[in-house]
């Protein structure tokens, strides 16, 4: 089990320190938000620390008391909970405001894209999306890994009739503890399907990485950054937690001949299996990716092969599916329906990939 610091950011109306009014009271929901959270992680058996501050004469002094309060423990995470201000949006324009988390730099990113798209997702508001400061007294004066969530607008209506301290609550718990809340992601604003505009993939020239397998996903309408699979436990996936998977890229890292081609395909909800795709090569349409950057995909398929088409090395791979988490590592396939990731009529947003030595 783990430990961690919780915190509502400022102190209570009637201090020195209390946090933005409008139609939501900062201070006042933040506390609310930071009860649930808690008592949802301690549901969970995990250890929780509450380092809120209810009384400073200034917003100097509440966050050096925070800060101190937070610094007493060794804790996975630190949690500072916040509302946002400055939309100035009293009548509602069919707008939101939306939700966005701030980090120290990218090690708490995978925590944070979560929490943000689960927020956007169970409030229907705009994810305004991971963001990071070396300007916030938090961050950068805990001594642990800390994030400073921005829960929503408390000056704007339409965040404000969205609002509900419990779901919010339960999103950032289920943030914190590795999995999604709720089932529908905030629309893409962008139309682009264009599969050309391709993050560079890592590079590196050691001998001993040749096997090594690379792949970056198209979701939220654009191709995001590769990945690796060096990395540890999910954080070395490619996808958005709780933005459906469009489309897939991958290739074995390596000269062919020795390490084979990484061939893999994906299937369309309600549909069918789409064409097998072989490293980065292009197939007849002339695209080197499975998936068609539109559609939601519930299979993947992938295995490693000869020039001749020949299995020569075993795969892993698992898929996070919306709405249920990450699935059991599937090992190899044949063909048909065998060796797939995922569940029928559910949808991919997240793909683990290695290989077995």
């Amino acid at each position: 089990m783990l430990i961690y610091n919780i915190h509502a950011g400022h102190c209570p109306a009637g201090t020195g320190a209390y946090g933005a009014v409008g139609i939501l009271n900062e201070s006042t929901e933040a506390r609310k938000v930071k009860n649930e959270v808690i008592r949802l992680l301690r549901a969970k058996g995990h250890t929780v620390y509450d380092c809120t501050i209810d009384y400073s004469t200034s917003q100097q002094g509440c966050l050096r008391d925070i800060v101190s309060k937070c610094n007493q423990h060794s804790v996975t995470l630190d949690v500072s909970l916040h509302l946002n201000s400055g939309r100035n949006d009293y009548q509602g324009d069919n707008n939101t405001g939306g939700v966005e988390v701030y980090n120290y730099d990218n090690r708490t990113a995978a925590i944070s894209d979560r929490i943000c798209q689960n927020i956007s997702n169970i409030l229907g508001i705009k994810n305004r999306g991971t963001k990071y400061s070396k300007n916030l007294y938090v961050l950068n004066n805990t001594k642990n890994l800390a994030i400073l969530i921005e829960c929503c607008f408390v000056d704007d209506k339409d965040d404000a009739d969205r609002w509900d301290v419990n779901k919010c609550a339960k999103a950032i718990a289920d943030g914190i503890l590795g999995t999604v809340s709720g089932t529908t992601a905030a629309p893409s604003t962008s139309n682009s399907h264009e599969p050309n505009a391709v993050t560079k993939p890592p590079t590196d020239n050691h001998a001993s990485d040749e096997g090594e397998i690379i792949w970056q996903a198209y979701a939220s309408g654009k191709w995001q950054a590769y990945v690796n699979q060096n990395g540890a436990g999910t954080e070395a996936y490619a996808g958005i937690l709780g933005s459906p998977l469009r489309a897939l890229r991958a290739y074995v890292k390596g000269e062919a001949s020795k390490v084979g081609y990484l061939e893999y395909r994906l299937h369309r909800i309600n549909g069918i299996w789409y064409n097998w795709q072989r490293d980065r090569q292009k197939d007849k349409n002339g695209e080197n990716y499975a998936g068609d950057c539109q559609n939601s995909f519930d299979g993947l398929q992938m295995r490693i092969v000869d020039k001749n088409g020949q299995p020569i090395k075993k795969v892993r791979y698992r898929v996070h599916l919306i709405g249920y988490g990450w699935l059991p590592w599937i090992t190899g396939c044949g063909n048909g329906d065998n060796g797939y990731a995922g569940l029928w009529g559910k949808t991919i947003d997240a793909v683990q990939i290695s290989t077995i030595h």
